[in-house]
């Protein structure tokens, strides 16, 4: 897919500026200077190839991650000579055996000639470069990062002024140039000593970029430097020996949703490091960027997951939301997982709240009480990873800061008569995008489903008296929220009592997702979201004309995420809410994957359609991948039901799909799933492990089918035969206890009714 008119405005840009252009690239294509890509790879990848058609069992092609833990460049995307030259070869620093490539400069940075390199998607690590010579006295050799060619500084008004210290930057640094803000110094750039002595020689940046497609080489000082190959070490997921090979995987007959699924892991592995390459916030003015700081209570020889690869570069409850199961999903990375959530519960505070954040730096420690929302991500978290992995120790290590976190925001609850939650009284207010101190709907139904989670776990360490409680209380909740905050006459949800005239998409996504909202109402209210609050890059967190609402419309992946997920959970025997939910994603997460960088999930976006925060928009946000999740659990149709996998269902979503396959590596072995819908019928392949009982399903369309298991008639059409244990609701033909091994679940065409 091309890249949109703003790529095109920056290359014709370049070339009025005098920039020698060496093609352009879609969004998350490898180049055409590869040296090592070949015209037959070119035709069986899906990322450069037009009209590409799926293979069932061909995954690996999409796949985003490299091999190892080496990256080079994949072209020169630009050699701009400004008041300096460029003599010889530039595609010398493409390693491809070329003699080495002559920057001179006459003056300082901002007459420097400039050396684009384009890594063909975001990568993240510390670049070496081979340097073949340089004059007596050398000039200094900066290396500028950016993710996107946009944001990369070139003109004079680039960024706030950052192309006069830093160009071909884009911004790391929120307390130098953040938009609307001047640019004042260099704080973007990274320096490559040079002793002449010494040369040649490849030498390696002293600190890591994390998040990156771009990387331009500039002078500042008269003289000159001989280049040659350049290449990252790629630190991202420095545990996983080889990055691209994936212990769960994903495939449909959508190429589009493929690559979505692709791209929001690889989100994930980018946004993963060793727990000692933080951001310390703020820097001191005058100071360069740097990523070096350990993360407080995690082990320093471990991974971490950080929000994103560029910045913040700390552990946040709310990403790890989606970031958690992500990484379940594909590498299973679980040691980055336990040492983010433990780094996160071990700051809890004396009265039970948790922080929303790493407490890295001063301004992390200024926002300690800001994020009420985040503790409901916490228990939420603490859930999923005794789901996902069954690790009873790790849940009795955290039992007691679940049961203060989940007491304290009781506390908060009991403040109003009225029975719901609200920050204000606490000075919590802040939220994933916005802050607003109300009784509502979203951190209410967030806090129901905590409830309901702290239930289960209770049941699972034998308190059934607490189970009862948490139970219970959940129970009230909802009703007060049904009560106080569903809109009959309009058949949506709030934001809150104090805000009744605005029904956002957190509230009405949650409401469905945590199952505050009937199947009624859930369907309502993702009918109110379509009709007024979708606009051309997907949907809005709120209708456009909707006033005096504290959150304005913009496009968040976070919710989005959770708008996604509600459509594909609605029961719906036509599967137009289905292919709503897909309709979503193709939308709104294929529009990025159009975009530069291309691979990789945005931030958030505005209304344009462009990087919400300009140039400072991670690019590379975790909390974005959100449909890696749902394409395997709804679509495909695996998810666990007990811990660790005990329990399982698989059942399938397939919305306006032909076919899904893939798996999911649990602790007791992978789990594996293959559906085919064809001529009326609907076909379910399943392998799983020694230790585990699965549900499975088949859909109906709403009509009568006669279901087989393994060959076995286990449903006539109305009843279950046989023996099974097999019940309909309509929409799907279940089948419980189905034990270990290989089995087949298939869906006959419709049956003929009785006088028809």
């Amino acid at each position: 897919m091309p890249i949109h008119v703003r790529r095109s405005r920056a290359a014709a840009a370049a070339v009025a500026a005098g920039t020698v252009m060496l093609g352009l690239l879609p969004g998350s294509a490898i180049g055409a200077d590869a040296p090592t890509t070949t015209a037959a790879a070119k035709a069986h990848d899906p990322w450069t190839q037009d009209g590409y058609t799926p293979r069932p069992g061909d995954w690996r092609p999409y796949v985003l991650a490299p091999a190892g833990h080496t990256v080079t460049p994949v072209r020169v995307l630009s050699a701009t000579a400004r008041g300096g030259a460029i003599q010889g070869d530039p595609k010398a620093v493409l390693g491809n055996g070329r003699r080495a490539v002559r920057l001179v400069s006459t003056g300082d940075r901002t007459q420097s000639p400039l050396l684009a390199l384009d890594f063909g998607r975001d990568v993240g690590g510390r670049i070496s470069v081979k340097v073949a010579g340089a004059s007596r006295t050398p000039p200094r050799l900066h290396v500028c990062f950016s993710e996107s060619v946009q944001y990369a500084a070139t003109a004079p008004g680039d960024n706030n002024g950052e192309a006069a210290q830093a160009p071909g930057c884009d911004t790391a640094n929120i307390w130098n140039g953040y938009p609307g803000q001047p640019y004042t110094y260099d704080a973007d750039s990274h320096t490559i000593t040079l002793d002449t002595a010494k040369l040649p020689a490849t030498l390696t940046d002293t600190q890591l970029r994390g998040g990156f497609r771009y990387a331009t080489l500039f002078l500042d000082g008269p003289g000159w430097v001989d280049l040659g190959a350049v290449s990252v070490k790629f630190d991202a997921a420095p545990r996983q020996k080889s990055p691209a090979a994936y212990q769960g995987w994903f495939l449909s007959s959508d190429d589009e949703l493929n690559k979505i699924w692709y791209a929001g892991a690889y989100t994930v592995q980018l946004d993963t490091w060793m727990s000692d390459t933080a951001k310390s916030w703020p820097y001191a003015t005058g100071e360069g960027d740097h990523a070096d700081s350990q993360v407080p209570n995690a082990d320093p020889a471990k991974e971490v997951i950080f929000d994103g690869a560029k910045r913040d570069r700390i552990v946040w409850q709310g990403d790890l939301a989606v970031q958690v199961p992500v990484t379940y999903l594909s590498t299973n990375d679980t040691d980055a997982v336990d040492n983010s959530l433990s780094s996160l519960a071990a700051q809890q505070l004396p009265d039970g709240y948790m922080p929303g954040e790493s407490l890295v730096g001063p301004h992390n420690q200024d926002e300690i009480r800001t994020y009420g929302e985040y503790v409901t991500w916490f228990v939420y978290n603490q859930y999923q990873h005794w789901l996902y992995t069954g690790d009873r120790g790790y849940l009795d290590r955290w039992w007691p800061a679940l049961t203060k976190a989940t007491a304290w925001l009781e506390s908060v609850r009991a403040q109003d008569p009225q029975g719901l939650i609200a920050f204000g009284a606490v000075n919590s207010c802040g939220h994933y995008g916005y802050s607003d101190c109300g009784h509502e709907t979203y951190v209410n139904a967030l806090y129901v489903r905590n409830l309901q989670e702290m239930a289960e776990l209770a049941t699972a360490r034998h308190d059934k008296a607490a189970s009862g409680v948490y139970a219970d209380r959940a129970t009230v909740v909802k009703k007060a929220v049904n009560d106080q905050l569903w809109d009959p006459a309009v058949g949506a949800y709030r934001l809150s009592r104090e805000i009744p005239g605005a029904y956002p998409q957190d509230a009405n996504a949650a409401a469905a997702l945590t199952g505050v909202a009937d199947q009624r109402q859930a369907s309502s209210a993702m009918d109110y979201l379509r009709r007024t609050s979708w606009g051309p890059y997907g949907a809005l967190t709120m209708a456009p004309s909707t006033p005096n609402a504290s959150i304005g419309p913009i496009y968040e992946p976070l919710p989005s995420g959770f708008e996604a997920s509600a459509r594909l959970g609605l029961a719906d025997a036509s599967g137009a809410q289905q292919t709503g939910g897909l309709d979503l994603i193709r939308t709104f997460w294929g529009y990025q994957l159009s975009q530069d960088p291309g691979g990789t999930f945005w931030e958030k976006a505005d209304l344009a359609g462009q990087p919400a925060l300009s140039q400072f928009t991670s690019l590379a946000h975790g909390w974005a991948s959100g449909p890696t999740v749902s394409l395997t659990n709804q679509v495909l149709g695996i998810r666990p039901t007990g811990a660790g996998f005990a329990s399982y269902a698989i059942v399938p979503t397939p919305g306006d799909l032909t076919w899904a396959q893939g798996k999911v590596p649990t602790p007791h072995g992978a789990i594996s799933a293959s559906w085919r819908a064809n001529g009326g019928g609907f076909t379910l392949a399943t392998d799983a492990p020694r230790g585990t009982t699965g549900r499975l399903a088949v859909p109906t369309g709403g009509a009568r089918v006669r279901v087989t298991l393994d060959g076995r008639t286990v449903w006539d059409g109305t009843r279950a035969v046989g023996g099974a244990r097999v019940s309909g609701d309509g929409v799907n033909v279940y089948v419980d206890a189905v034990g270990a091994g290989h089995h087949t679940l298939v869906s006959h065409k419709a049956l003929q009714r009785h006088g028809s």
